[in-house]
């Protein structure tokens, strides 16, 4: 397993005219979020009893806008590329990355507002992303950010689709199949052991899913039959620490 820490990038990470830039874009469709709202902790008054629920760990973690665009450019599509190609080098041409970000159907696993999977949307030529969520206020504003996102910004929203799912992770499997997502990203740093095994059984039941990032590592047990293989672990820069560990695995 090869250990990677990467140097901040600090650039959107489509290259175009002109480029989205995420940080310029977020307060525009988050202007809907309260103060309040944030202090809660991403909550509507009445929700915290949700927080205690079976399956659901609720605390926020958040990969900040760099940290993103590190794990894109050097863990997804590198792995893409390996993935798809079953190994075979593969010059990391323009036209070789548009094709790869083109066929990324990207899911974030607790997601949120939708932060992560809309950045994804604006900064790459990603067309398609997936969040699952299960706090229902989160679930809402990740929905109206879209829709803010579409009216104010359609030359990097308007033809891109994000389908956001208000559920529990455990029930995720066949939407995530019929979707045909090919990369998971969960902060799962809060989760136990017992979840982490659901979370495992959900990702090797989507048949379409190449590559995993996940901040706690997979079920060992769930994994030994099957193609997905843990093949580094990386640092990524996160709000709870400037080098925070993600693992990353690949259907080989």
């Amino acid at each position: 397993m090869k250990k990677h820490s990467f140097k901040a990038i600090t650039e959107p990470i489509v290259i175009g005219s002109p480029p989205a830039d995420f940080n310029e874009i977020y307060p525009k469709i988050y202007e809907h979020l309260s103060d309040n709202y944030e202090e809660l902790g991403q909550l509507d008054l009445g929700e915290e009893h949700l927080t205690v629920e079976p399956n659901v760990f609720a605390q926020i973690g958040v990969i900040d806008v760099d940290g993103i665009r590190k794990m894109w450019t050097s863990v997804i599509l590198p792995q893409l590329r390996m993935s798809m190609t079953g190994g075979a080098s593969l010059t990391n041409t323009e036209g070789t990355t548009t094709k790869v970000e083109e066929k990324t159907v990207f899911c974030d696993i607790g997601s949120g507002v939708g932060n992560v999977c809309l950045q994804i949307l604006a900064e790459t030529r990603c067309k398609k992303v997936v969040g699952v969520e299960v706090i229902p206020s989160r679930h809402r504003n990740a929905v109206i950010a879209f829709s803010k996102a579409k009216t104010y910004y359609p030359e990097f929203f308007g033809d891109k689709d994000a389908v956001f799912l208000q559920d529990d992770l455990v029930r995720s499997t066949s939407r995530l199949t019929e979707e045909k997502v090919n990369v998971i990203f969960t902060h799962s740093w809060m989760f136990d052991d017992d979840l982490m095994k659901q979370l495992s059984k959900v990702v090797v039941s989507v048949p379409t899913v190449r590559c995993v990032v996940t901040s706690r590592k997979l079920n060992a047990e769930v994994l030994s039959e099957t193609p997905l293989k843990l093949v580094s672990k990386v640092y990524l820069s996160a709000d709870w620490n400037e080098e925070a560990p993600f693992y990353v695995y690949t259907k080989l």
